[in-house]
């Protein structure tokens, strides 16, 4: 792993693009383990004792999957880019490789949600969480999110969607198809006018704004794939924006996404080739 720096707070509270962290400055009150299937170490709440609480991941490269990319960073990357653009659902996440009390810790840390649940016991989402729901939509499908589901979203009476469990983006395998995405895009972009939806058009333009930050900070720190998750990032964002510049209703066919993103991601490769060495 990558040497990091060490934080004087176990999770960072402003925005520096630097994934790395530790709590080692923590006691520990407790640690709750859980087992992957197939696996020696599982998920692991750890609770501190001033209170807080955080959900730690192990590196899975170490243990029983050893061709996977690295995932501890994917998932601080994403809270990462969710500081950049504002989305404000993702919790704190850093990368860590401790040693306490003689147990290494070598993973990602989030911060705990406190007394949630998870989308398979909420009823009916407030028309905020629908809000923060919509504008999750937009988020995963630029960073390739192919894992979100009612498991990994949970709700805490605060009127937010907070966004857990992050690992499986920005291009896991070097044959993932960077075209496919999961179709509820479609069905918010054709459901609704996009005057109905300004938050989500807030969120698209500000992902092409800070477009640059983004994909410097996933060649930094991405190791496995990287051009092809920048590759990815880009073409998505510029087909979004584009799309809204152009006034016209988007696509209600996935076929036609799929061309609409195929044509960006060729302007961004010639674009690149083009350039002078």
């Amino acid at each position: 792993m990558v040497p990091h720096k060490h934080t004087d707070n176990y999770i960072e509270n402003d925005l520096k693009l630097d994934i790395f962290g530790s709590i080692k400055d923590k006691e520990i009150e407790k640690v709750e383990r859980e087992r992957w299937m197939g696996g020696p170490r599982g998920p692991e709440k750890i609770t501190f004792k001033d209170g807080s609480s955080v959900i730690f991941k192990c590196d899975i490269r170490h243990y029983w999957m050893a061709d996977n990319p690295d995932t501890p960073i994917r998932e601080a990357i994403v809270y990462q880019i969710d500081k950049i653009v504002g989305l404000g659902l993702v919790p704190k996440t850093m990368v860590i490789d401790d040693v306490i009390n003689n147990v290494r810790y070598n993973g990602s840390v989030q911060e705990w949600v406190k007394n949630a649940s998870d989308g398979y016991q909420i009823i009916k989402m407030t028309s905020k969480e629908k809000k923060h729901y919509e504008r999750l939509i937009i988020f995963d499908f630029i960073i390739g999110n192919s894992d979100r589901h009612l498991g990994n979203m949970l709700f805490a009476n605060d009127n937010k969607i907070h966004a857990i469990d992050n690992n499986a983006c920005l291009i896991i395998d070097k044959d993932e198809d960077i075209l496919a995405f999961p179709d509820t895009i479609i069905d918010l972009f054709t459901k609704k006018p996009l005057r109905d939806i300004p938050h989500v058009v807030e969120l698209i333009e500000t992902f092409y704004k800070n477009k640059k930050k983004i994909l410097n900070l996933i060649g930094k720190y991405i190791h496995d794939n990287t051009k092809l998750a920048q590759l990815m990032v880009e073409s998505r964002t510029n087909y979004l924006f584009h799309m809204l510049k152009k006034k016209k209703p988007f696509p209600g066919k996935y076929l036609e996404w799929r061309k609409g993103l195929d044509a960006e991601a060729k302007k961004i490769k010639y674009h690149n080739h083009s350039l002078p060495s």
